[in-house]
């Protein structure tokens, strides 16, 4: 799976082939054939390996232990930020690039789709318990990661650098959260 995420990183969907992916992994292309019928089984499995492998990276150092309410959001969005300027997003976005014209891995990304608001769903009672009964709270992180994916995508598509727009980026999610949720916390 790593070696898929390199080969879409580096060389794109299209460019992205299982003898190459096998070489990287340092396998025979029979051997990978022998687990994957073809690119798009093993590229429909990797996005399910790359939302985990998103979410581990988001919760490897646990959840921001500070009391301060806006303090642990502005940590965890500079986390997801850095999952977004990182090569899990890059492939992602080649997977989503091949699932335009490949119905069988759009499947595969409508279901990972699916998943990641699963995920949402949980993970935000258990990061924000003083917002969990709040039914805005769910779509307001979707907001942010989808303002953030637009940004990050502003970098790849080679348009500008994204990371010194970030800080100003940050502020308008945040206050973003501060309107929606009525928490003077999260106010600048």
């Amino acid at each position: 799976m790593d070696a898929a995420i390199d080969c879409l990183v580096e060389y794109g969907y299209a460019k992205t082939t299982t003898r190459r992916i096998a070489e990287r992994a340092g396998v025979t292309p029979g051997a990978l054939q022998h687990h994957f019928a073809s690119k798009t089984a093993l590229l429909g499995e990797l996005i399910g390996y790359i939302r985990a492998k998103s979410m581990s990276e988001m919760f490897a150092e646990g959840v921001p232990s500070t009391r301060s309410i806006r303090k642990r959001q502005e940590l965890l969005l500079d986390r997801m930020w850095r999952i977004y300027r990182g090569p899990l997003f890059t492939a992602l976005i080649e997977l989503g690039i091949g699932a335009r014209t490949d119905p069988e891995l759009l499947q595969h990304i409508a279901v990972s789709h699916d998943e990641m608001g699963r995920l949402n769903a949980m993970a935000a009672p258990i990061l924000f318990p003083e917002h969990a009964e709040r039914p805005e709270l769910v779509p307001l992180i979707v907001s942010g990661q989808s303002t953030m994916r637009g940004l990050a995508l502003v970098g790849l598509a080679g348009e500008a650098d994204p990371d010194p727009l970030w800080p100003a980026t940050r502020a308008h999610i945040m206050a973003m959260l501060a309107q929606v949720l009525g928490d003077p916390e999260l106010s600048p």
